[in-house]
């Protein structure tokens, strides 16, 4: 994710540059750019030195369609941002939730139990560690801890690894109330507590696995295409070799925030604009050692990754 000073303007437009070099879907929009200049200029030419039937479109129905089409674009850009600010207000909880969670363990287990403390605090971090990897297909393993022998061969034959970390939590929770290192009624706290981890994994999922309808979506690009394509006979008239810049300008903003949209639409990926997932996770793993006062040789995170994002 991109951070950013919103009121300084330089270094934004300098950002832009950067967006341009690392982001695809920022090359995609400079392509069909080009695109529509080199096809607007073949139009504006051919209509104005070769065709003698001059070949002309009223301005009146771009203005009629153009109304439509932004209609459908506010609607399309304002549906992808409310998945995306979802997405963020499920991963704000689970930060807090994470807290919440090392915090009773941090109550609940004995100063001298490292074991236990440990072991609490490599399964909450491991729970985001998993949920980022299982959001975005990519099981690596490199960052989730192993805590005990065949850890990792029990997580890599679940089908669903982060509702398997909440179910070890819950039945080494079983373990501490026989050892009564924990009570009944700590178990209850402790339930609800990895009850909202699940709620958030389904939450996650939810949200990852249902895309805008393609119908919905297909119909924008089909109409913005063919705006797009009419578009030059329509202001050949009146702007000439104009035609070509405004064209291209008009263009570059309507596929902008289709493809804005597309981008924004499944927010835990890896592009330029999705979620820091990766901060989020190393945050909710300093905070849980921190909380659990346990392996303090534990780096914290470094301030510059921190600037601009909130949980």
């Amino acid at each position: 994710m991109i951070v950013y000073n919103t009121r300084n303007w330089i270094e934004s437009f300098k950002l832009i540059k950067f967006a341009y070099k690392k982001g695809e879907n920022y090359k995609q929009m400079l392509l069909w750019s080009v695109i529509v200049a080199i096809y607007s200029a073949i139009i504006t030419f051919l209509d104005l030195h070769v065709l003698e039937a001059n070949f002309r479109i009223d301005p009146m129905y771009f203005s009629l369609i153009g109304f439509i089409i932004s209609l459908l674009l506010v609607f399309r850009l304002n549906t992808a941002y409310e998945k995306w600010w979802e997405g963020r207000k499920q991963w704000g909880a689970l930060v807090n939730e994470c807290r919440i969670l090392s915090s009773l363990f941090h109550a609940l287990l004995a100063k001298e139990d490292i074991s236990n403390r440990k072991f609490m605090a490599a399964q909450i971090s491991n729970f985001a560690f998993s949920l980022k990897e299982h959001l975005q297909d990519d099981y690596l393993f490199n960052e989730i801890e192993d805590v005990e022998k065949g850890y990792f061969d029990d997580l890599k034959n679940s089908s669903n690894i982060p509702h398997k970390i909440a179910t070890q939590i819950l039945v080494k929770v079983e373990e501490l109330i026989q050892s009564y290192h924990i009570s009944e009624f700590d178990k209850l706290n402790i339930k609800e507590q990895v009850q909202q981890l699940l709620h958030i994994l389904g939450a996650c999922e939810r949200i990852k696995n249902t895309p805008i309808p393609f119908s919905h979506s297909s119909f924008i690009k089909t109409l913005i295409a063919l705006y797009i394509l009419a578009l030059p006979f329509g202001l050949i008239n009146f702007f000439l070799y104009l035609t070509i810049p405004t064209c291209t300008i008009i263009s570059y903003a309507l596929i902008g925030l289709e493809v804005i949209s597309d981008e924004i639409e499944q927010p835990f990926g890896k592009e330029l604009n999705d979620l820091p997932l990766n901060h989020l996770s190393s945050l909710i793993k300093y905070n849980v050692y921190d909380i659990l006062n346990v392996d303090p040789q534990i780096e914290p995170i470094p301030q510059k990754i921190n600037l601009g994002l909130q949980t």
